[in-house]
């Protein structure tokens, strides 16, 4: 069953889907993050025929909750009630870096880096990947 991975962001929301056998996690989509953007969210995660929805937590390195933490956590309890899976949460530590970093590595070019939404994208499928290597048994 494939799974949907969500960078919530102040501004835009970046999606990530899974293949079908959960190995592998690729940029879906942004969201405007707006007051309907769980219920957007839930819907696209059940045209996807998605089991479960990681959502990225944004800690500080020692562990403590930020700002941020706490804005994602509220988001997680609108997201909850409506999605027909259970949500994750799952740490993003380092994401937006490494987005960027993967962005110049696979060779896109700095102006498609720098247009809204390609950041959250790339985070939320790092952010899938590291979650789906994490709790994917590998024979």
């Amino acid at each position: 069953m494939r799974a949907l991975a969500v960078d919530h962001g102040a501004a835009r929301i970046g999606l990530a889907i899974s293949d079908e056998l959960g190995m592998f996690a690729r940029p879906l989509t942004v969201v405007q993050n707006s007051q309907d953007a769980a219920a957007q969210i839930a819907a696209i995660a059940r045209t996807e025929s998605v089991g479960t929805i990681v959502v990225g937590m944004p800690y500080h390195l020692d562990g403590r909750e930020t700002d941020s933490t706490r804005r994602v956590k509220d988001f997680v309890a609108q997201l909850t009630p409506v999605a027909h899976c259970p949500v994750v949460e799952w740490d993003e530590a380092y994401t937006t870096r490494d987005a960027g970093r993967l962005m110049i590595a696979s060779g896109i070019k700095k102006k498609k880096r720098s247009q809204r939404g390609q950041s959250d994208l790339w985070a939320a499928a790092i952010i899938l990947q590291s979650w789906l290597e994490a709790t994917t048994r590998r024979p």
